[in-house]
């Protein structure tokens, strides 16, 4: 039965990966994240910036003011946010450096996929409560593979962030160690990637979004990035 449903959530999710591709063509909007807390939004992997386009518009719509993390390694179209995990979390952290220095001293992170591993891992890290990066308040992730990527044994020789994605990966390692800053883990529920069960570290602060795809939060229907950014919002705006 697994296998059938499976093979039935194929065709969606072939659509969303070209909506995705499609997206890191486009032009990325020009958010300006402002005090006193501004959401920042970290793609995953084959994601420019401008995937974040839509859901960002969204955000903004519900009151939020926005940043996007910028693309990164190798940059371009679908080919950005390959590199290595932690190649990724360096030029973060300097993003995230240039912002406290525009006077942002607080942020809530909402990432996907693999944005999700790289925004914890920035935290995980020593010098994160140096005082040279705004403090994070609370993260939300959406699909985010705290348990691996089943295929990442097989492509990790030719895709260089897969090496991250493996059951036993210190990136995953990491990630985890801070879950606790994770108010909600956003599951996407017919995902086709990511095994949904992989996407959560504690079942208690998860959101099974039914008849989502791995990519639906960010370039799916309307309806869906709308409803993704009203559970964001429902999330960081909590008292939890």
């Amino acid at each position: 039965m697994k296998s059938i449903e499976y093979i039935r959530s194929l065709p969606s999710y072939f659509i969303g990966s070209v909506h995705q591709t499609l997206a890191t063509f486009d032009m990325p909007v020009a958010f300006t994240p402002a005090p006193p807390c501004p959401v920042l939004l970290v793609p995953g992997a084959f994601c420019t910036a401008s995937v974040m386009n839509r859901l960002g518009e969204q955000l903004e719509a519900l009151g939020k003011s926005v940043g996007v993390a910028p693309s990164f390694p190798y940059y371009i179209s679908a080919l950005a946010n390959l590199c290595r995990l932690d190649t990724a979390v360096g030029q973060y952290k300097g993003w995230l450096k240039n912002l406290k220095q525009k006077g942002i001293e607080q942020a809530d992170v909402v990432a996907h996929s693999n944005g999700g591993l790289i925004a914890l891992m920035a935290l995980a890290s020593q010098d994160a409560s140096s005082g040279s990066m705004p403090q994070i308040r609370k993260v939300v992730t959406m699909a985010t593979p705290f348990g691996g990527f089943p295929a990442a044994p097989v492509l990790a020789p030719f895709v260089p962030c897969c090496k991250d994605l493996l059951t036993d990966a210190t990136a995953l390692r990491l990630a985890r160690g801070v879950h606790e800053k994770v108010v909600r883990f956003l599951v996407s529920g017919g995902d086709s990637l990511i095994p949904p069960d992989n996407q959560f570290v504690d079942v208690s602060r998860r959101t099974v979004m039914q008849g989502f795809q791995h990519m639906d939060f960010i370039v799916g229907s309307e309806e869906k990035v709308k409803r993704t950014a009203q559970e964001v919002v429902r999330w960081l705006d909590s008292d939890s």
